[in-house]
Formats: structure tokens, sequence, C-alpha cells
């Protein structure tokens, strides 16, 4: 009798082989189709700073601040060199929420209503009837989307978008995590009382009590209190730790470098710096601690490996906030936009100028050390470049190419839409358009007709561009008076192409140009039904 066994074995062991070669060939597979799915669903990361001009940067001209680390985003990314946002915090944000335009996003709420609350100057009854929630129902925001598409969502520092939210405001725009504050005005302060973690408030005892409409806003902080940007990194860092598995989309949201200027003793490192006055100093190394947060950010994603699966996109609101740390203009200021760090208030009658104060014509005069508008008319809360035109970066190794630039015109409400396409998220409506084209240097890229941003604060009010033709409705300053406080606006015209820094307004010489583009900003203000 033939003895099978060493045969049967030998049939067994292959049958093991074939087996475990079946199982690692099916583990690899799994393996790619999981990467494969990774692939379809980047991270998304939207730095978004807050009042930072393009020329602060290095990789813009700069070069009594270094910012090593938003530098190299530029070097590794693409830089659009053409892109704009609303001249204040409030509509951009929300142009970012829901990809439309200031005419038909959902409009704010009065800041300081979380200062008046937690001073006891308002009851709770008078908050909650305050609160613009009913505006803001049945817009569609960019966190939903995202939600729909598969991602897990965040929102770090300064949330919503204002100037007073709640926490059951930003769960409804779709974020299934928050942590940051829910006021503008608290915002003005590094050192708030508390903060907000997906609706739990949490106290930070050692910073300054808020005893009246705004908070306490210190140029340097004592080591004992609690900066809050070193809270909303912290926390940005761990997320990014625990969500690493899946997808996700976030929105850091920095208060960096609003003004009024302050530090933390810690990061005071221009302190030294000869020359400078202390608010100066204060400010420079704030953007010294905006660059240190990027940096921060893109290091744990090349820790963990998701560098080459994530998309960075780093801008800013509006533009450039001279005020933060100077006057401007001495003999043609508005005192009421100083902060005073004596009076540690924006009433600064202190600072009124012997001769009689005016209307700034936008129009700089050297009183700005750092440049910051790189010499663009304007800054913040004006309707001219210096306030609406950002910076802009987008890095996603291999898939953007490193080094490149875009000159393509993009505004705040064209980062919805742009997700969307990456994400094949669903959009209900837009004012935006896709700049994926452009990002990834693929396909055709459509371009918009015109942009168009509706202001009603500032110096400058409904802004239209078309081409390099701008038309802005400006202050006339001969028809104003600023001691009654009586404003007058006009039409104003200029060419970009050949007068980047809006001198010559060419309203008289063009009127059916200007008659043209009238008729589209009346376009624009047209009111939208909303999708359901």
């Amino acid at each position: 009798m033939m003895n099978h066994t060493p045969t049967i074995m030998k049939k067994h062991h292959l049958i093991l082989c074939l087996f475990s070669l079946l199982c690692i060939s099916c583990a690899q597979e799994t393996t790619q189709t999981s990467a494969d799915v990774k692939e379809e669903k980047p991270n998304i990361i939207l730095i978004y700073a807050d009042d930072l001009g393009a020329g602060i940067l290095g990789y813009n001209g700069q070069t009594k601040i270094k910012t090593p680390n938003i530098d190299q985003l530029a070097k590794s990314g693409k830089v659009f060199t053409n892109a704009y946002g609303s001249n204040v915090c409030s509509p951009a944000r929300a142009s970012i929420l829901t990809g439309l335009n200031n005419a038909h996003a959902p409009v704010h709420t009065p800041g300081g209503l979380q200062c008046q609350l937690v001073a006891g100057l308002i009851d709770q009854a008078t908050f909650d009837k305050k609160i613009y929630r009913k505006q803001n129902e049945g817009h569609y925001y960019i966190g939903q989307m995202a939600q729909k598409a598969g991602y897990t969502t965040s929102y770090f520092g300064k949330l919503g978008f204002g100037y007073s939210d709640t926490s059951e405001m930003i769960d409804s725009y779709g974020f299934d995590y928050h942590c940051g504050l829910l006021d503008a005005v608290m915002c003005w302060s590094f050192y708030p009382p508390h903060y907000f973690e997906n609706g739990k408030r949490i106290l930070l005892p050692n910073n300054p009590k808020v005893t009246k409409r705004s908070p306490t806003c210190l140029l340097v902080g004592e080591d004992s209190m609690t900066y809050s940007e070193d809270i909303w990194l912290e926390k940005a860092l761990t997320y990014i730790d625990d969500k690493k598995e899946e997808p996700f989309f976030m929105i850091y949201a920095t208060q960096l470098p609003h003004g009024p200027a302050s530090i933390a003793p810690k990061d005071y490192v221009y302190k030294d710096q000869e020359g400078w006055t202390k608010q100066e100093k204060v400010y420079a190394s704030m953007i010294h601690k905006l660059d240190q947060s990027v940096g921060s950010l893109v290091k744990k994603l090349d820790e963990l490996g998701l560098s080459e699966n994530t998309l960075i996109v780093f801008t800013s609101d509006n533009g450039h906030e001279i005020q933060s740390y100077t006057t401007v203009n001495p003999k043609t200021i508005d005192p009421n936009l100083v902060y005073d760090y004596k009076t540690k208030t924006f009433n600064q009658p202190i600072v009124k100028p012997k001769s009689k104060p005016e209307f700034w014509d936008g129009h700089h005069a050297g009183e700005d050390i750092f440049n910051g508008t790189r010499g663009e008319r304007g800054m913040k809360r004006y309707s001219f470049q210096g306030g609406i035109h950002l910076p802009y970066i987008a890095k996603w190794p291999k898939k953007i190419k490193a080094s490149t630039l875009s000159d393509v015109v993009i505004t705040d409400y064209d980062f919805m839409p742009t997700i969307a396409a990456l994400i094949n998220g669903e959009i209900k409506q837009t004012d935006g358009i896709s700049y994926l084209p452009s990002l990834l240097d693929e396909g055709e890229q459509q371009r918009h007709d015109y942009i168009f941003f509706k202001n009603t604060t500032g110096a400058a009010r409904d802004v239209l561009i078309q081409d390099a033709w701008k038309l802005v409705n400006e202050m006339d300053l001969e028809a104003s008076d600023y001691a009654t406080q009586k404003r007058v606006y006009k039409w104003g015209l200029y060419d970009l192409s050949n007068d980047p820094y809006e001198k010559n307004n060419l309203a008289s010489e063009f009127p059916a140009k200007v008659k043209e583009m009238k008729k589209l900003v009346t376009e624009a203000n047209q009111p939208i039904q909303l999708a359901q």
C-alpha cells in the first residue's frame, strides 16, 4: 500500500501558499483601493488670515519681517496674483462659506453681542433676539457640501462670518467640530476671557475680564495669560492627528494679524529691533507667529505622511490694516479707527491732529514702514486695491506645479465652487467659478465676466472689476464734510493695467464705460431666490 501522506501534505502546503499569495494580493489590492479612494478625497485646509496685506509677506518683497514658512508654501505651490476679497471681514467670510457675492450672501449680525452678554450689559433674551438666525437660514454652506461628499469638517479660530454667531449656527453651516470665538469684536483681543469648543464655553481665568462692549486689548500680555492663537493651533494639530485616517476639510481662521497689535511675551521676537515703535515691533512679532503656525500645520502633515494628499490654500479675508500698529497720514486721520493702548479704546480724541481732520483719500504718504499694501491705494475698509487685493497661495504636492504663478482673476466666492469641482460636491447656486483648471493646469479655465463686491462700510462701497477696468463707488472728498461726518459718494473709473495705484479717475473721460459697468452693478445687486 502506497503512502500518500507526503503528496497530500505537499498539496496542502501548495494550497496554503496559494491562499497566502491570494491574501497578500487581496491585501495589496485592498490597500491600493483605499489609497485610490483617499486619492479621490484629498484633505483640504484653508488657512484664512485676518487683515493680511500681500506686501507683508517675504515672497511679495517684504524685507523687514521674515516669513520663511509662508514663503516656502509659495515656493512649493502656486501664487495667484489677481485674488480679491471684500474690504471687511464679515462679507468676505460669508462669501467663502456660501460661494455667493456680498449682495447674495447671508447678512451679518451686529458685533459685540458676546462681549455685552459676558459683561452683563444685555441678558440672554436680548442676545437671542438680536442674533440674525433667520437671515442665515436657507443658505447652503461649504461645510454642508463637504459633509455630503464624505468629509469630516472642522473650523478653528474666528468662527462663522459674524459679526456675532452662535455654536448652533456653526453647526448649521456644516462643521462637525469647531473651536474658537463667536464674536468678531471679542476677536480684537488675543487674550479673550473664554472660547467655545463645540458649544461648550471654556474659561481662561488668567485673561482679562470683559466689562464693556469691547474686550481689553493688551499690547504685550503676561506669561500667566493664554494667547488665543496657541489654543487654535494646538487644537488643529490634535484634530489632524485624530482624523488622519479619513478625509477632512478644515478652515483655520486665525485672528492674526488683526489689530490692535498684541503678542505674548514668549513670541515677542522683534522686541529689540532698533528704530521701530513698540506697536511695530509687536505687529512684526504677530506676523512671525502667523508664519510659525503655518509651519506647524505643514510639519504635522509631513510627519503623518499626509502632505501629498492635502490641498492647502492660504489667503486673507481682506487687505492690509495699517491702523493695527500706526496712524494713517497724520493730517488726514479718522481717530475713531485707531486704537489707543492708554485708554484701551478705539475712541482716541487725543490723537486728533492740530490741523483740520479730513477724510483720507487712500493714497499713502510713507506712514507704513512695512508697505503692507505694496503701495496700492487704500487698506482694509476701503474698496481700493489695498483693501481687496489679497495674497493667495495653493499647495498640493505632485498636483500643483511648484513655483508657478496664475494671473486668472479669482475671488473669495470662487473657493466653494472650486472645492466642489475637486471633491465632486453638490453646488446649489453660486456667483463664483471653479479655478481648479488653473490649480492643476488641466482643462480650460472659465473666466469671470466681472467680479463684484457690495460694501457699506469704510470709504468706498460697491466695486466691480471687468477685465482691467475697475468701477468703484468712492467717497467724493470735495462734497463730503468730516466735521459733520457727511459722506457723499461718486463713481470712480480706473484702468488697473496702466494705473494699478488708482491715481487717475477716468470716469469723466469714459462716460459710456461708466454707464455700461453701472448696469452690471445693478445686475449684480439683484436678489436671488435661494435654492432649497
